[in-house]
C-alpha cells in the first residue's frame, strides 16, 4: 500500500515516525497499516492526513469511518456528480462521494478510486466498479451511469465558465444533436456566434431584437406605413423568421433562448 503526501518534505517528517516503511519522493510505501502510529506519525509531524493509493488493508477489527469530508464537493452551483461504488451497492450498502465534475477526467478518476479505496466491502470482494448514481447543476442534460469522464468534464466546465450557465445549456443540447460527434470545447466557443438572446416569445424577440431591427428596419416602416403596420399579424412573421434563420429552445425558467439557425 501506498501512502501520498503533499509534498516530499511532509514524507519525510512521517518517515521518520514510523518503522518498516520506504519512501520515494512523497509517497511512503508500507506492507502492512497500523491506523494508531499512523495518526500518531502525522499529528507529531504536524503534516495534512495523507490519501491512499490502494484499498486499505487492516488489522484492526472496525476500521475508520469513510473521511468524505476530505474530498467531497460542497460548492454551490457547481457541477458535480455523485459516484457510487457498484460493489459496496450490491451488498445492500450505499457508499460514494460528491465528486466536483469541473476538475480534468485525470482528476475525477483519481477521486473515484479514492473513494473505492474506502468501500465498506474492499475486504471482502473487489471495489473496482462504480456509476454515476445522482448529478446537479447540469440544467437540461442527462448523465448515465457509465458517462464518459471526459465529456462529464468538458461539459462541466462549460457550464461552470459560462457567464447564463442556463443559456449555455440550452445551446450545447440544442447544436450537439445536429451534428455527428459533437465537440464541446468547440461548440462553447462558437456560442457568442449564435445566441440571441433570452426573450418571453418568438413574437417579443421578432419586435425588441436590434438584430431584426437592423435587418428589416420595422421602426422605419411603421413611420411611413401607420395604417399597414397596425394591421401586421407578428405572429405569423414570428413564425416564419423561426422556419428558416433562428431556432428557439425553451427555458427552465419561462420564455425562450433564440439562436441563429445552426447547421454543425
Amino acid at each position: 500500500m501506498q501512502l501520498v503526501f503533499s509534498s516530499e518534505l511532509e514524507a519525510i517528517a512521517v518517515e521518520e515516525q514510523l518503522y518498516f516503511v520506504k519512501r520515494v519522493g512523497k509517497v511512503l510505501a508500507i506492507e502492512r497499516l497500523d491506523y494508531i502510529a499512523l495518526e500518531l506519525a502525522v499529528s507529531l509531524a504536524g503534516v495534512q492526513f495523507p490519501r491512499f493509493d490502494f484499498p486499505i488493508i487492516t488489522s484492526l477489527r472496525c476500521p475508520l469511518p469513510f473521511p468524505s469530508q476530505e474530498r467531497e464537493c460542497r460548492y454551490e452551483n457547481t457541477p458535480k456528480i455523485y459516484v457510487a461504488c457498484l460493489s459496496a451497492y450490491n451488498s445492500g450498502e450505499l457508499h460514494g462521494l460528491w465528486i466536483d465534475a469541473t476538475q480534468d477526467p485525470e482528476d475525477i478518476a483519481d477521486d473515484i478510486n479514492w473513494m473505492l479505496s474506502w468501500s465498506p466491502v474492499r475486504d471482502i470482494e473487489p471495489c473496482e466498479e462504480w456509476a454515476i448514481h445522482d448529478y446537479e447543476y447540469f440544467y437540461n442534460f442527462s448523465l448515465g451511469e457509465n458517462e464518459n469522464l471526459e465529456y462529464v468534464s468538458k461539459l462541466a466546465q462549460a457550464l461552470d465558465n459560462a457567464e447564463d450557465a442556463a443559456a449555455m445549456a440550452a445551446w450545447l443540447d440544442y447544436a450537439k444533436d445536429l451534428i455527428n460527434d459533437p465537440d464541446i470545447e468547440q461548440l462553447t466557443e462558437e456560442f457568442s456566434s449564435y445566441y440571441c438572446g433570452h426573450w418571453e416569445t418568438k413574437t417579443d424577440f421578432v419586435l425588441k431584437s436590434d438584430e431584426i431591427e437592423e435587418i428589416y428596419n420595422w421602426s422605419e416602416f411603421e413611420k411611413q406605413f401607420k395604417f399597414w403596420s397596425q394591421h401586421i399579424d407578428w405572429d405569423s412573421v414570428a413564425r416564419e423568421l423561426f422556419i428558416e434563420g433562428y431556432d428557439s429552445v425553451k427555458a427552465s425558467s419561462n420564455g425562450i433562448y433564440v439562436f441563429r439557425e445552426y447547421h454543425g
